[in-house]
């Protein structure tokens, strides 16, 4: 099992209800879509950050962290880690998102990344020496059942375009979940 980032397209409407009450985490269910980035968000802002200046590298870091949230953010500063509680939850206190703006803002980048660009700025080689999350396991493998490859990493980008664009589309929040 390993991290994976789910970004949630909400309404105005639906994110008001989050705004209403942040702590419900069931909230996400009135979301009518998602899309899971499953263990590889971490090599995709790796792929999509390449030749970008430092605006644009924290615009395309903002993708799965978004800077703004709501709810209560933990400050580990404060917290007595040899009596926490073993059903402490560390992460049911924020809702980070990226509102309307941010999100054209982000489309509009990512509109500028063409496909060719993006598997160009592929090299498993690369994120394996960064030790990009998962790890050591980019690979340059064409079989279709393997992931962590350029056919694998293509395909989430182009979801990600796909999401951000119809986010953009129907002036939506992405909230954006990693865990």
């Amino acid at each position: 099992m390993g991290q994976s980032a789910t970004l949630y397209p909400i309404d105005k409407s639906g994110f008001s209800k989050i705004i209403d009450n942040p702590k419900n985490f069931g909230l996400f269910k009135i979301s009518k879509r998602s899309e899971i980035f499953d263990k590889s968000f971490d090599g995709l802002q790796f792929v999509l950050s390449k030749g970008l200046d430092k605006k644009n590298k924290e615009l395309i870091e903002q993708i799965f962290y978004p800077k703004i949230f709501v709810g209560e953010q933990l400050d580990f500063s404060k917290i007595d880690f040899e009596n926490v509680p073993d059903d402490f939850d560390f992460e049911d206190h924020t809702i980070s998102y990226n509102d309307p703006d941010k999100v054209l803002e982000i489309y509009q980048l990512l509109a500028t990344i063409t496909l060719n660009r993006f598997q160009s700025n592929f090299d498993h080689n690369e994120l394996n020496k960064h030790e990009i999350y998962p790890g050591d396991v980019w690979n340059d493998k064409k079989e279709e059942k393997v992931a962590f490859n350029i056919r694998h990493m293509t395909i989430e980008f182009e979801s990600l375009k796909s999401i951000f664009k119809t986010a953009k589309e129907n002036d939506e929040y992405l909230l954006s979940y990693v865990g």
